[in-house]
């Protein structure tokens, strides 16, 4: 590794964000904007080796860099489950197990580093004890606070990666003439404009339109059973598609600036139902306790 004046140093060598290295992932950055493709991780940033190259100003963008600064700004950083590759599998595996149990060489070097006062982790023992477990974070989106749960890959001073968790990812639906769906979203197309209905039971983020110029913001929450239009005229199909955000269980990378550690999350309560109220007095149960189980990770309102 090499040596800088303060760790991390001269290059993300330790960051959290090397576990997500090769995979392909979903990240957006603080401007509000998603892209996908393949991350690779430098000393001076980020690279997002695009999925599918899109046009900007006439010219093909094949990769997005986002410089040091720029990452600690994103919003979140995901590699979606529906995107894992059995490799990919067997590797955060392997990341969950040595998170919760580091070989003797990952503690010499912990110890090493802590007595050169250069590991972050070492600064932070509330965190430490939780590694490869499950914590609840609070996230802040447009003044509104969000409770998350997974589990503690890593951290750094400016990182924090978590496993199994359930956060939203950016979605298409390409737009055809007449009437289309997917999931919960039904869009009709014609000359009066667009017009979209949410038929599930969460609300749906939309973002905009994207076409050959690039996206058209149109930024809107549709609720169930609600409808919204727009005034965007029909055209052939595959010249544009709709842009919203669905929620996607993965794995997640958050910049620590945006978020609060509220704590741990080892499993969850399951209050016994209440008697009936003409049960007797001698028919009830003695000593009755609440049940704990691990449950799948769950958060409440959709992220923004």
């Amino acid at each position: 590794m090499r040596r800088g004046p303060t760790y991390p140093g001269g290059e993300w060598s330790r960051s959290p964000l090397r576990l997500f290295e090769g995979d392909r992932v979903q990240a957006q950055l603080g401007s509000g904007e998603w892209v996908a493709g393949r991350l690779l991780v430098f000393g001076g940033g980020l690279e997002v080796e695009l999925d599918e190259p899109q046009l900007v100003g006439g010219c093909v963008e094949s990769s997005r860099f986002v410089d040091r600064n720029q990452a600690r700004e994103m919003r979140v950083l995901v590699r979606p489950e529906s995107l894992w590759t059995d490799e990919m599998r067997v590797r955060r595996e392997s990341q969950i197990w040595s998170a919760a149990h580091p070989g003797w060489r990952a503690r010499l070097a912990r110890w090493t580093r802590e007595a050169l006062g250069r590991d972050p982790i070492a600064r932070e023992p509330l965190l430490r004890r939780y590694l490869g477990r499950r914590l609840v974070i609070d996230l802040t989106r447009k003044s509104r606070t969000i409770q998350a749960s997974g589990l503690l890959l890593g951290f750094d001073e400016h990182f924090l990666a978590l496993a199994d968790a359930l956060l939203p990812a950016e979605s298409s639906l390409p737009l055809c003439p007449g009437r289309t769906s997917a999931a919960d979203l039904v869009a009709t197309w014609n000359d009066d404009g667009l017009e979209l209905f949410n038929r599930g039971t969460h609300s749906v983020d939309v973002l905009g339109i994207r076409t050959a110029e690039g996206l058209r913001p149109w930024e809107i929450r549709l609720r169930p059973g609600f409808r919204e239009r727009i005034g965007f005229r029909r055209a052939p199909a595959g010249t544009a598609e709709l842009v919203f955000e669905s929620r996607e269980r993965g794995d997640a990378i958050l910049p620590r600036a945006g978020i609060t550690v509220r704590g741990g999350s080892e499993g969850s309560v399951a209050l016994p139902s209440l008697p009936d109220p003409s049960t007797l007095m001698r028919d009830l149960p003695i000593g009755t306790t609440p049940e704990s189980r691990e449950e799948p990770v769950s958060v409440g309102p959709e992220l923004d």
